[in-house]
């Protein structure tokens, strides 16, 4: 990454190069022979290509993004490994000083008193160390795959010191809204024209108290992107004392062998870079914003199936105009008289942040969303623009986790029927 008038400019891989993807190809077939290796094993074996490449440090990068990619576990017994060093320590200091030929003595003495061969007391000695654990999975990706991956892997990283990113696509929104809802990232949506535009606070905005934990939470966002068609995404990046600019453009989807993506860094020449998600990688993960949403979603089945299943639950499934904006409520509970809630759970973000929902909610004016917001909320008048905007009647407010039972009572309270 370098900065030129004011602009990044990333060297992006380039996928017209056969070469490069050759490569690629190459290291995704050396780890799948390598399936049941140590890490340390494969680790090496990635860096020995070293030879076969000009710039070692984007080679690095490269492993990296592959090794990340792949499935490790602790080899069999590994939970022993803190036991049979300490019996082979102690039985080391009860033969000291040591003297020429009692190598093996220590580790005959520690496997009769653990009840294990000497073999299987050196196999465990270090059996927890990161290194030792073993491949189970390698990743099924081509060389394009991982030249992709690769690529997103830049980009995320130029991330890291943003502090305001701009997403325009023109299509592939629910799986980005679910992107940014699960990474649980300050945003606002606004409608223009037949899309949106999406603006997230970057890690470096002067209020992220955990930039580093934040742009991780943030860079969760990037897979998810690039498998919507027609995407762009501009960002405003801290470096030193000014403000630069960075700038990606995509479009994926694209059949194999065609430009599928034009990535470019505020200018700077564009080079040719597969957008397709990697095959096996999800890119946007199906888990919940907070332990709250999760409690309610669990708690709120379990009770919808106790009563006879008269209402169904879904989670993110109908975003509704709030003005200029879009909200995407939680949940939707549907009755089966044609009745529907909308639920959406607010816990601690910032001021300016529940202000904002509270001026989405009132531009919605919907008169069938819930609001189950968290008592411990300490936001004054933003709490109360939350009260007026949403109305007092339809909030369900809980301390220590929402109520699955109250959330109901709301929704056969104030749910109405739709077309």
């Amino acid at each position: 990454m370098r900065v030129e008038r004011g602009r990044v400019r990333v060297e992006f891989l380039g996928a017209d190069n056969p070469r490069v993807v050759a490569f690629m190809d190459r290291l995704c077939r050396l780890v799948r022979r390598l399936q049941g290796a140590p890490r340390s094993t494969v680790t090496e074996a990635l860096r020995r290509q070293e030879r076969r490449v000009r710039d070692v440090s984007r080679l690095a990068g490269i492993s990296k993004a592959l090794l990340d990619a792949c499935v490790f576990q602790a080899p069999p017994g590994a939970e022993r490994a803190a036991a049979v060093r300490e019996a082979v320590f102690a039985a080391r200091s009860l033969r000291w000083p040591p003297v020429p030929g009692d190598d093996q003595l220590p580790y005959e003495d520690a496997a009769q008193q653990l009840g294990l061969s000497v073999h299987d007391v050196q196999r465990l000695l270090y059996a927890d160390a990161p290194g030792a654990r073993l491949l189970v999975k390698a990743p099924s990706f081509t060389g394009r795959a991982l030249l992709a991956r690769y690529n997103l892997e830049l980009a995320r990283a130029v991330l890291l010191d943003a502090e305001r990113v701009r997403v325009t696509a023109r299509g592939g929104w629910r799986g980005i809204f679910r992107a940014v809802k699960v990474a649980r990232v300050m945003h606002t949506l606004t409608r223009v024209g037949n899309g949106y535009r999406l603006e997230l606070t970057g890690p470096a905005a002067a209020f992220v108290s955990r930039p580093q934990r934040y742009g991780a939470r943030l860079a969760r966002v990037v897979p998810a992107l690039a498998r919507a068609p027609g995407w762009r995404l501009e960002a405003e990046l801290r470096h030193g004392e000014e403000t630069v600019r960075f700038a990606v453009r995509g479009s994926s989807g694209a059949k194999r062998g065609t430009k599928a993506q034009k990535a470019t860094a505020g200018g700077a020449s564009t080079r040719d870079v597969k957008a397709r998600a990697p095959v096996g990688q999800r890119a946007v993960r199906t888990g919940f914003d907070s332990r709250w949403e999760r409690s309610l979603d669990a708690e709120l089945r379990a009770r919808i199936k106790a009563a006879g299943g008269a209402w169904t639950l879904s989670r993110e499934t109908t975003p509704v105009p709030a003005g200029d904006e879009l909200l995407l409520p939680d949940f939707t509970l549907r009755h089966t008289d044609g009745r529907e809630a909308l639920v959406e759970v607010v816990g601690f973000w910032t001021p300016e942040y529940l202000e904002a929902k509270a001026r989405k909610v009132a531009a919605a004016g919907l008169d069938h969303l819930i609001l189950v917001v968290y008592r411990g909320l300490a936001v004054g008048r933003a709490g109360a623009a939350l009260v007026d905007a949403a109305g007092a009647e339809r909030i369900v407010w809980f301390v220590q986790k929402p109520k699955a039972a109250e959330v109901l009572r709301a929704a056969e309270r104030w749910g109405r029927a739709v077309e």
